[in-house]
């Protein structure tokens, strides 16, 4: 089980450039999408999210992201949602293991406090893991951490790389 922690940790510094690299770029690629429409077009869309466009917010329901905006109002919502989820196409097309055929090969859950183990395997036999927990802070709010590669494929093609910690509202 050593070798998907060392080629976890190997991948971690291209995980943070790239991530900082959206969050950096975020502005920029949000205003060009005002002029090419909802989805970045061509390796730029690798800077969000492969399963959604930059309106994937309103379409699954998050709160505060909403229709029919348009101008700054519409810059700034697309700028969050970069910021939401940065870096996925690249989590996903570089750093990802491929989902065709994979198999989970062991896995443990439990309730208190919330916490989901994976190992899983590709179909040439190479192993991944992913760790979830989500940990009760107070107010309603949870500090979410992600770790491995997410145990199931966004977009139909690969296992992306997670490197997620941060406070969400339950």
């Amino acid at each position: 089980m050593i070798g998907p922690f060392i080629r976890y940790l190997a991948y971690l510094p291209a995980n943070l450039a790239f991530v900082l690299a959206a969050y950096v770029l975020s502005p920029l690629l949000a205003g060009l999408s005002l002029l090419t429409g909802p989805r970045l077009p061509g390796v730029l869309q690798w800077f969000s999210t492969l399963d959604a466009n930059l309106d994937g917010g309103v379409a699954q329901g998050v709160a505060g992201y909403r229709a029919g905006l348009r101008g700054w109002r519409l810059w700034w919502q697309r700028t969050c949602w970069i910021c939401r989820n940065p870096a996925h196409g690249w989590q996903s097309e570089l750093l990802g293991m491929p989902s065709e055929s994979s198999v989970i090969v062991r896995q443990r859950l439990s309730e208190t406090p919330k916490n989901q183990w994976y190992v899983m395997e590709t179909a040439k036999g190479v192993r991944f893991f992913c760790f979830k927990r989500d940990q009760p802070l107070f107010g309603g709010f949870y500090l979410k951490i992600w770790i491995g590669w997410v145990n199931k494929s966004y977009d139909g093609r690969n296992h992306h790389y997670a490197f997620q910690i941060g406070p969400r509202r339950a």
